[in-house]
C-alpha cells in the first residue's frame, strides 16, 4: 500500500513542478524571443538607414562599392531604375536571389504603394518582415531614393536564419534544461514522498505492533479468568473462594493494561493534557518517598531519600504527571532489587534545570536493552520481567516526561544496578 502511495505521491508532486517548471520555461522563452526579435528588426532599420544615407551620396553604383558597403553577406541589395535591375545589382546576386528579390519589391510596394510614388528630394523608406514558403523570414526594406535623373526603387533584404538559429539553440537549451530539471524533481520528489511516508508507515507499523502485543498481553489474564470462571461453577464453596480471587486478581491486572493503553492512546492522539503549575520538587519527592516506605518495608529494601540542603525553586510542571513518572520507576526499582536492596530518590538544582534521580543496586539493566527500554511493551531477559509488569511503564514516562519537553535518560549505578534520571526545565 505504501509503495503504492509512494509511487502516486512522486507523480503527482513531479507532474505539478514539472508543470509550472514548463510554464516558467516557456513564458521566458516567449518574453525572449520577442526581445530579441524586436531588437533585431530595430537593428536592420537602424543598419539601413545607414546604407541609404551612404547611397544618397554617390552617383552611380558600382560593383565595388556595393562590396566596400554590403560587406554582411545577409544583406542582398536590389535596386530598379525604371523596373530594370541595375547592372552593379545584377552581378552581386544569382538567379534565385533576383526573384527573391523582384518578389520581395513587389511585395514591398504593393504593400506601401506611397514609397514607389514619392516625389520628394529626401530617400523613403519601409521596412516590413517578409515571409517565404519552406525558407527563412527576410527583413526588407522598401526604399525609393531621388536622383538628378528622377529615383531609383528597390530593396535591402536581410537573411534571419543566423536569428533563427540563435532562438532554436536556445530552445534546445531550455529542453535539455527542463528534462534535466524534471528528471532531478523526480528524484527529489522520490526522496521526499519516502521520508514523509517514513514516519506514518512506522506509525501504521507501530499500531499493528501495539495492537499485537495487546492482544497477546490480554490473552493470558482472559484465558486464567475463563479457566477460574469454568473451575468454579464445579468447585466447592472452600475452592470457589480461591477461584473468585484469582478472578479478581487477573481483572485488576486487565485494568491496569488497559488504563496505561489509554493513556498512550491520548499521547498518540495528542490529547494527552498537562496541568501545570508551580510545584515544589522537594515537597514532592518526600511525599512520594513516605508512600512507598511501608511497601519497601514489605519486600526487605531500603528506601533512603537525599535532598539539597538549601531551599528548590518552584518547577511549572504537572505535579501528578510527575509524580505518576517516580511511581513507575519506584515501582520498576522494587521489582528489580533483591532483598537487602537499596533504592535512593534524589533531587538536585542546577541553573536552568532540576534534575531528579531513581537509583537502585538490582541487577541492572544489559546495554543491548538499554536502546529499547522506553519502547512498548519492551521487556529485557527473565530477570529484569515480572507478572505485574507489562512493559508500559517506562513508554508512558518518556511520554509525560516528553510532553513536558523534558528528558528521561538511564544509566548503570556504581557497584551495579540502574539509575534513572528525569530533566525538567525551570
Amino acid at each position: 500500500m505504501y509503495k503504492k502511495l509512494h509511487r502516486r505521491l512522486t507523480l503527482i508532486f513531479s507532474g505539478i513542478t514539472a508543470g509550472i517548471l514548463i510554464t516558467m520555461s516557456l513564458f521566458y522563452l516567449y518574453l525572449y524571443e520577442k526581445d530579441v526579435t524586436e531588437n533585431s528588426f530595430l537593428s536592420f532599420s537602424q543598419e539601413v538607414s545607414s546604407i541609404i544615407l551612404n547611397l544618397q551620396q554617390q552617383e552611380n553604383f558600382s560593383s565595388l562599392w556595393q562590396a566596400s558597403v554590403f560587406t554582411n553577406s545577409l544583406f542582398l541589395p536590389a535596386f530598379f531604375d525604371r523596373d530594370v535591375l541595375l547592372p552593379s545589382c545584377a552581378l552581386v546576386l544569382d538567379k534565385e536571389e533576383r526573384e527573391l528579390a523582384e518578389e520581395a519589391c513587389a511585395y514591398g510596394f504593393s504593400l506601401y504603394p506611397s514609397v514607389k510614388t514619392y516625389k520628394g528630394h529626401t530617400p523613403s523608406h519601409k521596412e516590413f518582415v517578409y515571409k517565404t514558403e519552406g525558407k527563412p523570414d527576410f527583413y526588407v526594406s522598401a526604399i525609393n531614393l531621388p536622383k538628378n535623373s528622377g529615383s531609383l526603387t528597390g530593396v535591402i533584404l536581410y537573411n534571419t536564419l543566423p536569428l533563427r538559429r540563435q532562438i532554436l539553440h536556445q530552445r534546445l537549451r531550455f529542453a535539455m534544461l527542463n528534462v534535466l530539471g524534471i528528471f532531478c524533481l523526480c528524484l527529489f520528489s522520490w526522496f521526499y514522498t519516502g521520508k514523509l511516508l517514513a514516519p506514518i508507515q512506522a506509525s501504521h507499523e507501530n499500531q499493528n505492533a501495539f495492537i499485537a502485543a495487546a492482544s497477546h498481553e490480554l490473552r493470558t489474564p482472559l484465558a486464567v479468568i475463563l479457566s477460574a470462571v469454568s473451575a468454579t461453577k464445579k468447585a466447592s464453596p472452600g475452592e470457589r473462594e480461591t477461584f473468585l480471587g484469582t478472578i479478581e486478581t487477573e481483572s485488576r491486572r486487565m485494568s491496569l493494561l488497559v488504563n496505561d493503553m489509554l493513556t498512550l492512546s491520548r499521547a498518540d492522539n495528542h490529547t494527552f493534557l498537562l496541568h501545570s503549575a508551580p510545584a515544589e520538587l522537594d515537597t514532592l519527592l518526600v511525599e512520594t518517598w513516605e508512600a512507598f516506605r511501608p511497601l519497601a518495608r514489605e519486600h526487605q529494601m531500603h528506601l533512603e531519600i537525599l535532598l539539597p540542603e538549601n531551599s528548590v525553586s518552584k518547577c511549572p510542571c504537572d505535579q501528578d504527571r510527575i509524580r505518576q513518572v517516580l511511581e513507575i520507576l519506584i515501582s520498576n526499582a522494587l521489582s528489580y532489587c533483591s532483598q537487602g536492596g537499596r533504592i535512593s530518590l534524589t533531587l538536585e538544582e542546577k541553573t536552568s534545570r532540576f534534575l531528579l534521580g531513581v537509583r537502585d543496586t538490582g541487577t541492572g539493566i544489559p546495554d543491548k536493552d538499554k536502546p529499547y527500554i522506553f519502547d512498548r511493551f519492551y521487556r529485557g531477559d527473565a530477570s529484569r520481567s515480572a507478572k505485574d509488569h507489562f512493559g508500559l511503564g517506562l513508554c508512558i514516562a518518556k511520554e509525560i516526561m516528553d510532553a513536558h519537553l523534558g528528558k528521561i535518560w538511564v544509566e548503570d549505578t556504581p557497584g551495579g544496578g540502574a539509575s534513572f534520571f528525569l530533566e525538567l526545565k525551570k
